[in-house]
């Protein structure tokens, strides 16, 4: 998981907080878009869940953390059933039970309204951590019930931290990217994908292919590889590489709060339906 420095001062107070048992229940954390809010909101509940930052891999399979994330374009209220159903459990190995909610914002209507009830009355040593780049969307009511920890974005860090990628964006650039510094490194990173696609299309093995991504940021390349899609996918897109874009972006999705080995596994299974989609391709151009 790739730790950003603009998230440093919000970990940092959370720390401090939880050392002196002064964390509430509800926590809001809002990190605009592409400066790394996954990411944030894993690293924020390893923290709560006593695991090593640079060490542990992820929280996804952890017993004492649950997660929801939007199903389309929101999150529904069965999601936070379930949620509310776990997080009123004894905690199992951890000294805290973590739920978190990725793209608050999206949460409907019912989600919002079945989600005040536990934010109201917390269960002991639970806390419920909703993270969103628009924290004025969500419901006031939600707001209320919730201590903010924004994160300030510094263009000053932000251009640093591009720098030491080895992306010298121009000042107009940064600003067409909306001062995203995520989203600058994969637009302009110097990072060609196709070699590696056409090594995957015609691959039997995979392993030393997902090390090499690996290596040079699972982020960055998955990231490359959405942008390339929707580039290519022109005004009649097939359905396969449709099929295959949805797979990418959980894969996406799910980078921050998994271990290594279902990295691995995840990577794997892209590199396959990769192969599927060219061999549909093919067949689609010979019948043509």
């Amino acid at each position: 998981m790739e730790a950003y420095p603009w998230h440093a001062e919000v970990l940092d107070e959370l720390a401090q907080r939880l050392a002196r048992d002064a964390l509430p229940a509800a926590i809001g954390l809002s990190c605009a878009e592409g400066w790394g809010g996954q990411s944030l909101l894993a690293r924020a509940s390893m923290l709560l869940l006593a695991l090593d930052q640079d060490q542990q891999p992820g929280v996804l399979a952890h017993p004492d953390f649950r997660w929801a994330v939007p199903e389309g374009s929101m999150i529904k209220v069965d999601q936070v059933r379930a949620l509310n159903a776990f997080a009123v459990q004894t905690p199992q190995i951890a000294p805290r039970k973590v739920v978190a909610i990725l793209d608050a914002h999206l949460l409907n209507a019912n989600a919002s309204n079945t989600l005040l009830k536990t934010l109201e009355e917390p269960s002991a040593n639970t806390h419920i951590l909703l993270c969103t780049a628009h924290w004025s969307r969500l419901l006031p009511t939600l707001r209320s019930r919730c201590q903010h920890f924004p994160v300030t974005a510094s263009i000053t860090q932000a251009d640093n931290w591009l720098r030491e990628q080895g992306v010298a964006a121009t000042p107009e650039q940064l600003a067409q990217a909306g001062y995203a510094p995520i989203t600058m490194r994969e637009q302009f990173a110097d990072f060609d994908l196709q070699p590696l696609l056409a090594e995957v299309a015609v691959s039997q093995h995979f392993s030393e292919l997902v090390d090499r991504v690996i290596n040079l940021g699972t982020e960055l390349v998955l990231g490359s590889w959405f942008r390339l899609l929707i580039t290519q996918q022109g005004h009649a897109p097939s359905r396969a590489l449709l099929a295959f874009a949805d797979e990418l972006s959980d894969a996406r999705r799910m980078l921050d709060t998994t271990n290594s080995t279902n990295v691995r596994l995840a990577l794997e299974r892209l590199f396959h339906l990769w192969q599927q989609v060219v061999a549909y391709q093919a067949r689609m151009r010979q019948d043509s």
